[in-house]
């Protein structure tokens, strides 16, 4: 009866200790804890222009577990493994003409435009509404931790004027352009847009109060590359002016050195064309950029 209790006290013991191990200080590398994490996304840097979309993506990436979520508001999520995370937030829902890839690694992550190939060229689209943001995060084993990813806009916008000034007396009845050199993927590693390039083509609409005034915005994920690059793309736009007699007329004009200071959301570029009897001629008046809330690359 004895022997049996002592049998009984050792094995309680020994229970006691493998407890015990998986609840030291510095907690045992044999053992896997979990923690708590309550996501908040900040969309304080949303666009003045923009609604807040109806769904974020959260990615919680590490070598041991990925977890991913689709949240409409602050919200708490339980047990996960207590581990080092890359936070990556997104909104994807609604989106078109757009692709995710390589989402289980931040290093990978990315998002590109829809492409097609005409006349020689490869066009891709505007690009959509989308938000991100690259963050580090740490749960602590049976503790709650709080996550705020700072969504920022991956879109920057390109305001073209086109001021036509007629002394042919012919009149203009629209203008057309195409411009190079556009960014069709996002890389979430460094929240960047200066891994491809393409051609975007574009209309144009007649001002309402100035009817010699035509404009375009064009939505797009940057302007590619890095002019410091040996393999950097100028940015060229291709104009094709018709005339109210069925004329088209045609130039190109280089945008490259305009384009090397476009660090902010939004850049504002004035166009002058000439009309006369001997053709077209195309300059740049004027552009300057406005922080409509600043892309950090």
């Amino acid at each position: 009866m004895k022997r049996i209790k002592k049998i009984g006290l050792t094995v309680s013991f020994i229970c006691c200790m493998l407890m015990a191990s998986c609840n030291l200080i510095d907690f045992s590398e044999d053992c896997t804890y979990y923690g708590d994490v309550e996501i908040k996304p900040d969309w304080s840097g949303l666009a003045q222009d923009d609604t807040r979309p109806a769904l974020t993506d959260i990615y919680l990436l590490s070598p041991q577990r990925n977890y991913m979520y689709s949240i409409t508001s602050d919200t708490l999520v339980t047990d996960v493994q207590a581990v080092n995370y890359k936070v990556l937030a997104f909104n994807s829902y609604g989106l078109g003409n757009i692709n995710f890839s390589g989402m289980d690694c931040p290093n990978t992550a990315k998002v590109e435009l829809n492409t097609s190939e005409g006349n020689g060229r490869l066009y891709t689209v505007q690009a959509p509404a989308l938000y991100a943001a690259n963050t580090d995060l740490t749960v602590i084993p049976f503790e709650r931790v709080l996550s705020q990813p700072a969504l920022k806009s991956a879109t920057r916008k390109i305001n073209i004027d086109f001021v036509v000034i007629d002394n042919s007396g012919v009149g203009v009845s629209s203008i057309n352009g195409e411009l190079s050199g556009i960014s069709y993927k996002y890389g979430f590693k460094q929240l960047d847009a200066l891994e491809s390039a393409a051609w975007l083509a574009f209309d144009t609409q007649r001002n309402i109060e100035k009817d010699n005034v035509f404009s375009s915005t064009l939505e797009v994920f940057g302007v590619n590359p890095d002019k410091q690059s040996e393999e950097r793309t100028d940015n060229l736009l291709d104009i094709a002016l018709e005339a109210s007699g069925g004329n088209t007329y045609y130039e190109t004009i280089d945008l490259t050195n305009v384009f090397s200071g476009f660090i902010t959301r939004i850049i504002n570029i004035s166009i002058e064309i000439r009309l006369g009897l001997m053709g077209m001629e195309v300059a740049i008046t004027g552009w300057n950029v406005s922080d409509g809330g600043i892309i950090e690359l």
